[in-house]
């Protein structure tokens, strides 16, 4: 059986948190703060982590290729990623209606985007819910492939992210709409494969390996800090991401990789208890986050702006799973 690890819902619960200070700080607040080794961290932890969690449950199986792709995944998967996503594009369309007629302002993003992930109402860090719709289809396959040719998978993963990037630097049409090279799940193949690694290592009695992913984690680092305080970039990369592709990757599971240390396997610690239970609602309150940001304008007021997501977030979370149970019967 899988594992339980209570550190992977807190790191979730603090990566969660981070998005929402990242929509919410100005970049100038961001840089200052040295932001690009924490918050700006938080969808690349979340990668890493889906590999991780990707990995913990196909550890342990012998799995055949026939098994991958059943009425029961896709039952679980839909009720898991779907259920919760069109609740919210129901709510969205309510919402924006209600925001139309009391300011007067059209906040609907209508369009085919819809059918890959956009809400009618979009906000900040939408693209991510496309990127979780790919992994659906996905992530079996790279599993699978990974638990029969490890080092193989691995490889592939980086080659196709690097090939991606390099093709998406000469396609014309993202100078124009980002938003489908910003989704795309080939920008995190790498993240994925060190998640992959990292659910042996964390459940493995022997560390011998743990060297590397301190000092590669280590050289991600420097490479951030390089990339934001000093100029450096990748040439026929696109610019946007260049502090989210395959070299800074291994910062993020180094990172991971710490709080799974530092942090207790189970505890009833009240802070402790209470960051596991934001990480387990983090979908939920991502949700929440896009909607939010899509109707305010005003959003400098960080305080406000986390009491709503995360409390309207939790509210969600709480509703949506009691529904999905009543379905699920």
């Amino acid at each position: 059986m899988k594992q339980h690890f209570q550190q992977i819902d807190i790191l979730k619960g603090l990566a969660i948190i981070a998005v929402l200070l990242l929509h919410s700080l100005s970049r100038e607040q961001l840089v200052a703060s040295y932001a690009v080794f924490h918050i700006w961290q938080a969808v690349p932890i979340f990668m890493v982590l889906m590999g991780l969690n990707l990995g913990m449950s196909y550890g342990s199986k012998t799995l055949h290729f026939g098994q991958l792709y059943t009425l029961h995944y896709f039952q679980k998967k839909a009720l898991r990623i779907l259920f919760p996503l069109l609740i919210m594009y129901g709510i969205s369309l309510i919402a924006g209606y209600v925001w139309e007629q009391v300011y007067a302002r059209d906040v609907y993003t209508l369009d085919w985007k819809n059918l890959i992930g956009v809400l009618p109402v979009s906000g900040k860090g939408n693209y991510f819910i496309t990127l979780l719709l790919q992994s659906l289809l996905v992530l079996p396959l790279i599993g699978y492939t990974f638990n029969c040719w490890p080092v193989r998978t691995t490889l592939v993963l980086v080659l196709i992210e690097i090939a991606f990037q390099l093709v998406a630097y000469q396609i014309s049409y993202f100078e124009e709409d980002r938003y489908l090279y910003d989704a795309a799940l080939f920008r995190y193949f790498s993240a994925i494969g060190l998640g992959l690694w990292l659910s042996r290592l964390i459940t493995s009695s022997d560390n011998k390996y743990s060297w590397l992913l301190i000092l590669t984690g280590i050289a991600s680092g420097v490479y951030l800090y390089f990339y934001q305080y000093q100029g450096i970039s990748l040439p026929y990369f696109r610019p946007e991401w260049q502090a989210q592709v395959f070299l800074t990757f291994p910062y993020a599971a180094l990172l991971i990789y710490l709080g799974i240390l530092a942090f207790p396997r189970q505890s009833d610690f009240i802070a402790f208890q209470a960051m596991a239970t934001l990480g387990k609602a983090s979908y939920h309150i991502f949700l929440v986050q896009v909607l939010y940001f899509g109707l305010v304008q005003d959003d400098t007021n960080i305080t406000l702006s986390l009491a709503i997501c995360l409390v309207a977030g939790m509210v969600f979370y709480w509703s949506e799973s009691y529904l999905s149970k009543i379905v699920s019967k």
